[in-house]
């Protein structure tokens, strides 16, 4: 609470009156109340009895049911609003913690059904959410600022949500912290509510999906952001599995976030002061240690190796995720606000469906996962920072060096 603090002592006004405040405090409960169960989903399905195979094809369901709702999604933010559409997300989610709470081995229509309602909630939250955050943030021509300020908010929460959900799994059990994060997502909503003069319908023709990637610069950040999807994936699903595997209990698994977010904070701030001329430098650098990291834990077995890795991947994920998010959010302001979210969301769930199916038929899922996170963030760096504008022949730059006139 004292970087949130420091990051609003001079904006105190701000602080109290903005949209954009209550804004980030929604925020900031969801992703506390999520942040407390997220991180254990796939521990309560191993400690229920279902192997990793099956995780996995639970994992494929959701995102197979995900694509497709963010259309759906879409289209009912256009006719409700985006704070109803929250609203009905937040709803989503308790029917999902209803799914959870009474999990059974080899009830396959429970499964499913989890599987519709986690992605009912997902399409409808980050989709109603992102085109807020557009709409509230003033910083259209730099939202790099706004974007980390958010970053730092889901920080915040995730440092200490996984470690009270920890707790509540060691001294009580699922279905007790199932509750108390049902209760805190709905208390999540009121803010929302209380934002002033924000017309949360869009107002401006829908782009049809040729017009709105008639360029390849928006083209290139969503792919790139749909590569990035994977390696968080792999890092916020994967992993965790692997670490509870390694370790055998909930402590060794709660402490990932908090590792990740401990630091990660105060570099997320400087992130955002960063000029944006030199983003593509930032993913470029960012993408490279990541892959680093993956292909180390491939032949590095040391529970201090292991940790320290969760340290360097969420310190560089920020130099990745913060621009990338700011491009998109910037020109899918100029474009199509609603669209940029939608689109956005889309390709991420559409990566993330593809390394599922993947996974879901394979054996060692680790190693492969491990592979496919680190070519993910190396098709990143060619992306965005080769084919990014740092790489022109004939007119102004090679690898940022000025080499024609």
């Amino acid at each position: 609470m004292q970087i949130f603090y420091i990051y609003h002592q001079n904006k105190f006004q701000r602080l109290i009156h903005s949209n954009f405040w209550l804004f980030e405090f929604s925020i900031w409960l969801h992703t506390f109340a999520y942040s407390m169960v997220a991180i254990f989903i796939p521990i309560f399905f191993l400690r229920i009895g279902y192997d990793i195979g099956i995780i996995m094809v639970y994992y494929l369901i959701y995102n197979a049911f995900d694509v497709p709702l963010n259309f759906f999604s879409r289209w009912l933010v256009r006719k409700i609003g985006a704070r109803l559409v929250i609203m009905l997300g937040s709803l989503s989610s308790l029917a999902f913690f209803v799914t959870l709470y009474n999990f059974t081995l080899d009830n396959w229509f429970l499964l499913v059904l989890s599987a519709f309602f986690y992605a009912l909630y997902d399409t409808f939250f980050w989709v109603a959410h992102l085109f807020l955050f557009m709409k509230c943030s003033k910083k259209n021509n730099n939202i790099l600022s706004d974007a980390s300020a958010l970053e730092i908010i889901r920080r915040i929460a995730g440092l200490v949500a996984p470690a009270i959900g920890a707790v509540i799994l060691i001294f009580l059990d699922r279905k007790f912290l199932i509750a108390v994060s049902a209760v805190t997502l709905v208390l999540s909503i009121i803010p929302l509510f209380k934002i002033k003069n924000l017309k949360d319908k869009p107002k401006r023709k829908q782009k049809s999906f040729k017009e709105f990637f008639n360029n390849w610069n928006i083209t290139r950040d969503y792919i790139s952001s749909g590569f990035l999807a994977i390696h968080n994936t792999a890092e916020n699903i994967i992993w965790p599995l692997f670490i509870y595997l390694f370790f055998l209990n909930i402590e060794s698994v709660a402490v990932i976030p908090i590792i990740a977010s401990i630091t990660t904070i105060i570099f997320i701030y400087f992130t955002g002061r960063v000029a944006k001329g030199n983003r593509n430098i930032m993913i470029a650098v960012g993408s490279v240690v990541i892959a680093i990291v993956w292909i180390l834990r491939l032949y590095i077995e040391s529970s201090i190796f292991y940790y320290a890795s969760i340290f360097l991947v969420g310190l560089f994920t920020v130099l990745v995720s913060i621009p990338l998010s700011s491009y998109i959010y910037e020109k899918g302001e100029k474009k199509d606000t609603l669209s940029a979210s939608t689109y956005r969301n889309t390709i991420h769930m559409t990566a993330n469906l593809i390394l599922f199916g993947i996974l879901s038929v394979l054996v060692n899922v680790f190693n492969i996962s491990f592979v496919m996170a680190a070519v993910s963030m190396l098709v990143v760096v060619f992306i965005s920072y080769l084919l990014g504008g740092q790489f022109v022949f004939g007119k102004k730059r090679i690898f940022g060096v000025k080499f024609f006139r």
